[in-house]
């Protein structure tokens, strides 16, 4: 028998799909095999949730406001019905959503799977940077999986990652969304988003993964601390206006389930060395690069086979990065 919530879920998909249309209450009923009183039942349930609906006598309802906050049937809503995504964990808040999907992949919760926190209280960056997390303005999602594939398959995981999620960006929000080497979503400079992705490798074998996000949605300047305020950006900023959070988790989830699957199904290197020059935002730029050996300035070459980034210094020798942290220079 469908639960409450599958019930909820049904009738959240009928009513955005009618968009500002009415969808009537005897419909509804018909869809669930359950009375008109029940509907009713179910819409008050979610009107404790946040949701308001106008109701018209012969006409029926139409959602009339949506949380602002982050809400777990509203995310499932706005999903397409045509892929089956995995487990979604939903939490009010989290010391580390990345933390928090290896704790469970190290106790044998069953994989894959997506943690969706509205806060974080130890966001992590790489390096151990702390990543700015507070809550219900921006995502913070990680995908914990047991791909058991050969470990030199990681080494182009998360640029391809950033790429389908670039790549989602710019086809529902008309955003030119690029990725700076080697885990930074970036827009004309600034930055949007940040990834984090960390296995564990066993008897060569890829055994676990988590891929985290974080994706800068609705902060504004003013919220922002004094050594972000010039660097990063968020969608509400670029679009000018307050975006719906659930909706763009969905799209954030689409992007990362489509990418991970592309990745399970075989050899990437082609395919992403055909789409990453589109989205790599340092080919050509001036960039200073922070590595073990010193600082290195020079121009960005693209990237090896092997997704490190290669770098013709000022003295015009040829240097090949395969981890650190890089700045855009102005020329």
């Amino acid at each position: 028998m469908p639960s409450t919530d599958d019930h909820s879920l049904i009738i959240l998909k009928a009513l955005l799909k009618a968009q500002d249309g009415f969808v009537s209450g005897n419909a509804l009923a018909e869809q669930l095999g359950v009375s008109r009183v029940s509907v009713w039942g179910r819409m008050e349930q979610l009107r404790s949730q946040g949701f308001e609906f106008e109701a018209i006598r012969r006409k029926g309802y139409r959602i009339s406001k949506k949380p602002d906050s982050l809400n777990a049937l509203l995310t499932r809503a706005y999903l397409k019905e045509s892929a089956d995504y995995p487990e979604l964990l939903f939490l009010k808040t989290i010391d580390s959503t990345n933390d928090h999907a290896s704790r469970l992949l190290a106790n044998d919760y069953e994989a894959p799977f997506i943690v969706i926190s509205n806060q974080q209280t130890l966001g992590r960056g790489r390096m151990g940077r702390t990543w700015h997390s507070p809550p219900s303005s921006n995502l913070y999602m990680s995908f914990g999986s047991r791909p058991y594939v050969q470990p030199n398959r990681m080494q182009l995981f998360t640029l391809w990652m950033g790429v389908y999620v670039a790549r989602h960006l710019r086809e529902q929000l008309c955003l030119k969304v690029g990725v700076k080497w080697p885990n930074d979503l970036f827009f004309d400079g600034q930055k949007l988003g940040g990834m984090l992705t960390e296995a564990r490798v066993d008897a060569d074998s890829l055994r676990e993964l988590v891929f985290g996000i974080g994706l800068n949605v609705n902060q504004t300047n003013d919220d922002w601390p004094k050594e972000l305020k010039q660097t990063a950006t968020s969608l509400r900023e670029l679009c000018g206006e307050e975006q719906d959070l659930n909706k763009t988790a969905a799209l954030l989830i689409e992007a990362i389930f489509t990418g991970y699957q592309a990745f399970l199904a075989g050899n990437i290197r082609t395919t992403f060395e055909d789409m990453w020059p589109e989205f790599d935002i340092l080919n050509g730029q001036l960039i200073e690069a922070e590595t073990r050996q010193g600082n290195l300035q020079g121009v960005a070459k693209g990237l090896d086979n092997r997704g490190s980034l290669i770098l013709k210094t000022t003295e015009g020798k040829l240097a090949t990065l395969n981890s650190g942290e890089v700045h855009l220079k102005r020329r």
